[in-house]
């Protein structure tokens, strides 16, 4: 992960045969699941973290000391892997992701070296509840900084603001093309239920379901249709062209539910929205005289040169845009992504 460590991989193939070549894949998705190579993936919320919606009783909202005090204390968990640590400033799929990129980097032997990073050029807004609040900043360390932005969304948990999504907006989206947040006299944003589509081309409950199929290539044409292309589907397609010589993909993907969305209304109508989905894929070796087998690149996690099945999962927050009904062309924009191995097993 870009944040702290080793840059997760995807899953590769290859065999024992000389002149089989392996190909590159898309970061993996699973759930734990039956041990079965042949068994159908179905998510499950087993081992993770539930976030309780953010507290009504937030306190005045100081964001910029937030993302200061976010800065400093991710730096000092990163370099020592402190999961506890990590838990007093991060919350929701983002700590269930970066826990687990903590547990990988410590089976992949830790970090000889770590290299501190900030968050620079900070904007902010919030809702009128200021229970939360979205920052837009640009990551940076001595050695790079980056080209566009990433979404911070802080909520208050458990008398602490907590990081619940970090999503990098696409490289092949500038920043200026980013939706503007409609705000009132006093500076404060709409909040948008994920039940309400008043004016949407979709609301966020049904953009998550129907981006769930989206992205595993499910989904009649006209449902394809209703959403631009985007890096994160456009790469998952390529690495099901590319690994169907070596496996059979069974891919799932659903809303993960236990953590909460958030939503706000944008200038043009439309609405921000932040969303977690559980992703599950099965590889089923297809079995060969040339031994096919698969891996996953750079992951503690799953370690090993899989000669029968490997079933992996990864959570993936994604920033979206949705339309108003009236936007031409009709299509929601997946803005950013953010995802992380949480489970897997193979043989």
């Amino acid at each position: 992960m870009r944040r702290y460590g080793r840059v997760a991989g995807g899953v590769l193939a290859g065999c024992l045969v000389a002149g089989c070549s392996g190909l590159p894949g898309m970061d993996p998705a699973a759930w734990q699941g039956a041990e079965t190579p042949s068994a159908t993936p179905s998510p499950t919320t087993s081992g993770t973290q539930k976030t309780p919606e953010p507290s009504a009783s937030a306190p005045a909202l100081t964001a910029e000391s937030v993302i200061k005090e976010y800065i400093e204390r991710n730096n000092k968990a990163n370099k020592a892997l402190d999961e506890k640590l990590l838990a007093t400033y991060e919350g929701g799929s983002s700590l269930a992701i970066d826990k687990a990129g903590y547990t990988s980097q410590r089976k992949l032997g830790g970090r000889d070296s770590y290299t501190p990073f900030e968050y620079v050029k900070p904007t902010f807004v919030a809702p009128a509840s200021k229970r939360w609040f979205l920052a837009t900043a640009y990551w940076k360390n001595k050695k790079k900084s980056a080209k566009t932005p990433t979404f911070l969304l802080f909520a208050h948990d458990q008398g602490a603001w907590k990081q619940v999504y970090s999503p990098d907006v696409s490289d092949t989206i500038d920043a200026d093309e980013l939706p503007k947040i409609q705000t009132d006299a006093s500076g404060a944003a709409t909040e948008v239920d994920s039940a309400d589509g008043d004016g949407l081309l979709m609301s966020p409950a049904d953009f998550a379901k129907n981006y769930a199929a989206h992205m595993t290539g499910k989904g009649s044409k006209a449902a394809k249709s209703r959403f631009a292309s985007d890096q994160f589907t456009t790469g998952a397609a390529k690495n099901r062209i590319k690994m169907r010589q070596f496996a059979k993909i069974t891919e799932h993907a659903a809303p993960a539910k236990e953590y909460p969305s958030y939503a706000l209304r944008t200038a043009d109508g439309g609405a921000l929205v932040f969303t977690t989905f559980a992703r599950t894929k099965v590889y089923d070796v297809i079995q060969s005289p040339k031994r096919y087998y698969v891996f996953q690149e750079n992951n503690g996690l799953l370690p090993d040169k899989y000669y029968k099945f490997l079933k992996v999962g990864d959570l993936v927050q994604v920033a979206a845009h949705i339309p108003p009904k009236t936007a031409s062309p009709a299509q929601v924009q997946v803005l950013g992504t953010y995802s992380g191995i949480v489970a897997g097993r193979g043989a």
